[in-house]
């Protein structure tokens, strides 16, 4: 899912237009209410307009905040090529990190693929990297669509229907590979996303269960201590991300990865 901000109506026709066939948006016309989004809803990325960014104290330390409380968010900036002259140069002086820029005037030609490049640090990319060296490119693929389909809660028969494929098939197939069954995947591609976001100091265990959409925070809590043994804070000391793919290995058998993955899950 992707956080959108503009105020500008043509802007957001455009942005929908590019968007909507490959990608679920979330709306917000106000810097409160992109918070609100990136916090609550299970965005992954966010495409800004400049324009609409808080000015206080300015609109590059508004950015620096918001990239130092969710540092793994894809940041997609949105400027444009006459505005002001200085824009860029106050953004340089900022050092925002993993903020990618895109002019508005080349938005129907190259968002697609600025927003591939932003996505590159998310849970997605880093999951599908981990696991892509045991798998042949159909499974691949699964894994794949299931993380970055997360938001659309996918049953089981929807995911293989996705690929082509029978739930039992599909499910032999990832087992044979060594993973786990088609059903018991989707449980953990939404973990992977929360040990991502518990990383992040804008995040809470309450506020992650609410982007998962699980019914209650302790939901949340017990489906994660079920899968992982360990607890929000757990999750989050032991290193994220790292820690629920460490007890994914472990529950599948998978051996260790030849990466640079073996740094951080080993």
């Amino acid at each position: 899912m992707l956080a959108v901000l503009t105020r500008e109506r043509g802007l957001e026709l455009r942005l929908a237009r590019v968007l909507e066939p490959r990608h679920a948006l979330a709306s917000a016309r106000s810097w409160k209410g992109l918070l609100r989004v990136i916090r609550e809803r299970p965005a992954t990325m966010a495409v800004v307009d400049f324009a609409a960014v808080a000015p206080e104290p300015s609109r590059e330390g508004s950015l620096a905040k918001l990239r130092s409380r969710f540092p793994h968010l894809g940041l997609v900036l949105l400027v444009r090529r006459h505005g002001d002259p200085f824009t860029l140069f106050r953004l340089g002086r900022a050092g925002i990190r993993n903020l990618v820029l895109l002019a508005v005037e080349d938005l129907d030609r190259d968002l697609e693929r600025v927003l591939a490049r932003a996505s590159e640090g998310g849970a997605t990319s880093l999951v599908t990297r981990y696991l892509s060296p045991y798998l042949p490119p159909r499974e691949t693929k699964v894994v794949f669509r299931a993380m970055d389909s997360m938001h659309l809660r996918w049953s089981a028969e929807e995911a293989a229907r996705v690929v082509g494929l029978s739930r039992p098939f599909l499910s032999e197939c990832l087992k044979a590979w060594g993973l786990t069954s088609l059903g018991h995947l989707l449980l953990w591609t939404r973990l992977f996303h929360a040990g991502h976001w518990l990383e992040e100091p804008g995040r809470t265990g309450e506020s992650v269960s609410r982007q998962l959409e699980y019914s209650s925070g302790a939901a949340f809590r017990r489906a994660l201590r079920h899968y992982t043994g360990a607890t929000p804070t757990e999750v989050r000391e032991g290193g994220g991300l790292a820690l629920v793919l460490r007890r994914f290995r472990e529950a599948t058998g998978l051996p260790a990865p030849h990466s640079r993955f073996r740094v951080i899950v080993a």
